[in-house]
């Protein structure tokens, strides 16, 4: 073991002098990351890495504005809703070409959406555009996209958000298999180079459609822990550090006057604590709700995080629309009233285990766990234990419904309130732990998410999603912690420009440059 760790490090030592050039040079820019691409298949990918190495290489029908929450035009110029939100039309740019030197019409788009709903892999995020019916092309720069039922998140779902909707070259992409790497796009950047667990490199496209990228060469090296991502680019090695480097590090990295840090406003990665609503302690409403007043949040915010974090009362973070706090600060009295009056006392405590997953979230997930244990133990009538299993056998062992109590994270699919709310309650509740299909109350939240999907007026969709925060606070299937905002944080050296993670939890690659 210690032979290969020494292979290893000495691995990552030749890595690191062999980009010291690149990184003066200013037509190649260098990002360090600690992500990790699994698959660069848009039909069978399903993690935030790998789909923004997609989204550098190829773009969708529409996407988000920089440092917004707005659908702008992509390869769609404009478009048009029909009134009921189920047939979307969307009219295309004219003269993009795929990076292969193929036109993208009409039946390109169509070709490239109807191969992800048909190769649809198991390890992938195409279920998210699966509502798509029927494609047609009227003419050779329109496509007219019909809903199995009305939606109206469709436009922000045709976004290069979700690697699925990315449209890919017919030519050189191989129509029934997983791409593996193997495609060509429309964007910013060619894949030039792609190493597994070491690096990427990006090559500008010289024939873009849109704005050109504003450095010829990107190049994302891969660190393994979030130190060495520190210290390489306290060293210089790398032009710009990115996901994710331990707040700590963060803190005094701000200090150094070498190096410049962009700080996020506001990010939708949100941290909660689930529960299975069948499990035999946790099925009762009484206990959930006196946990739910247990909790400590400002802790975790200012020991765990260092302050960058922000403690958060309900499950769709500021400034989205239809955010609304429902739940409790803490309130140690209301909490134990609630557990006396459901028969537990310090001679017969309530006894439970929180579960977290120790290295999925970062290396600060234990000492999360026990701020947690230690706020619900404060309780004399609670007795709180925890426990750990390494991220594969916690999701299997999470959707088998194993655990009563346990720790998440979120980071939406698309930025929109549904996406917060529907896939612990009517969208995957039992694979994602909380069985709330069995809740008395789910056919309610049915109705309420339903209508909201199949109702245009943004005003009036944002009510019903408030409806859906205050019931939660009732039902309390999951308790809202905090949202994480070291994710967003770029370190950079000073001449980058435009280093910046806005609401996306994205870098745009193509926007930075050196001076």
């Amino acid at each position: 073991m210690k032979r290969i760790y020494t292979f290893l490090l000495a691995g990552l030592l030749v890595l690191s002098l062999s980009l010291v050039g690149f990184a003066a040079d200013n037509d190649t820019l260098v990002i360090g990351t600690t992500d990790r691409v699994t698959e660069l298949s848009p039909a069978n990918s399903y993690d935030n890495y790998s789909w923004h190495v997609l989204r550098s290489i190829s773009d969708a029908l529409l996407k988000i504005k920089p440092k917004t929450n707005e659908v702008a035009p992509a390869l769609a110029r404009e478009w048009e809703v029909g009134p009921n939100a189920q047939v979307y039309t969307f009219h295309l740019v004219e003269g993009a070409t795929f990076t292969d030197g193929e036109p993208v019409n009409a039946e390109a788009v169509k070709w490239s959406l109807e191969r992800a709903l048909r190769l649809d892999g198991p390890k992938g995020g195409v279920g998210l555009i699966k509502m798509i019916d029927k494609i047609e092309t009227p003419d050779n720069s329109t496509v007219k996209i019909t809903l199995d039922k009305p939606n109206a998140t469709f436009l922000i779902r045709m976004t290069g958000q979700i690697a699925a909707s990315l449209i890919w070259s017919p030519k050189s992409t191989p129509e029934n298999d997983f791409a593996r790497g193997d495609l060509t796009g429309v964007g910013p950047y060619k894949l030039k180079d792609f190493t597994p667990d070491q690096s990427v490199v990006l090559e500008a496209y010289d024939d873009y459609y849109g704005e050109n990228a504003k450095t010829k060469t990107i190049i994302e090296v891969k660190y393994t822990q979030s130190a060495q991502l520190r210290s390489a680019i306290e060293a210089g090695d790398v032009d710009v550090a990115f996901r994710t480097l331990n707040p700590v590090d963060i803190k005094q990295l701000e200090e150094n006057p070498d190096l410049e840090t962009q700080s996020p406003e506001v990010l939708p990665s949100v941290r909660y604590m689930l529960f299975n609503v069948t499990d035999s302690t946790f099925k009762n409403e009484r206990v959930r709700k006196a946990i739910s007043y247990a909790v400590e949040r400002e802790t975790i915010v200012d020991q765990v995080f260092s302050g960058l974090a922000a403690p958060i009362y309900t499950m769709v973070p500021s400034p989205w629309s239809g955010s609304i706090d429902t739940f409790p600060e803490k309130d140690l009295e209301k909490a134990q009233s609630l557990l006396e009056k459901e028969g537990y006392t310090e001679d017969n405590p309530l006894e439970a285990t929180l579960w977290f997953s120790p290295k999925h979230y970062g290396t600060t997930e234990a000492d999360v766990a026990a701020v947690l244990q230690g706020s619900m133990n404060e309780l004399p009538n609670v007795d709180i234990g925890v426990q750990s299993l390494e991220w594969g056998a916690y999701s299997a062992r999470m959707g088998e419904g194993g655990f009563g109590m346990f720790l998440l994270g979120w980071y939406p699919d698309y930025l929109e309130a549904s996406n917060f709310l529907q896939p612990w309650t009517t969208g995957s509740p039992e694979v994602l732990g909380t069985f709330f299909n069995h809740h008395p109350n789910y056919e309610a939240y049915e109705r309420i998410l339903d209508t909201a999907l199949s109702t245009p007026n943004p005003d009036n969709r944002a009510a019903l999603y408030e409806a859906v925060q205050i019931l939660s606070a009732q039902d309390v299937m999951w308790i809202p912690l905090w949202s994480n905002l070291a994710q967003g944080y770029v370190i950079s050296k000073p001449n980058v420009k435009n280093a910046f993670c806005d609401s996306t939890m994205d870098i745009r690659s193509w926007l930075m440059y050196k001076e």
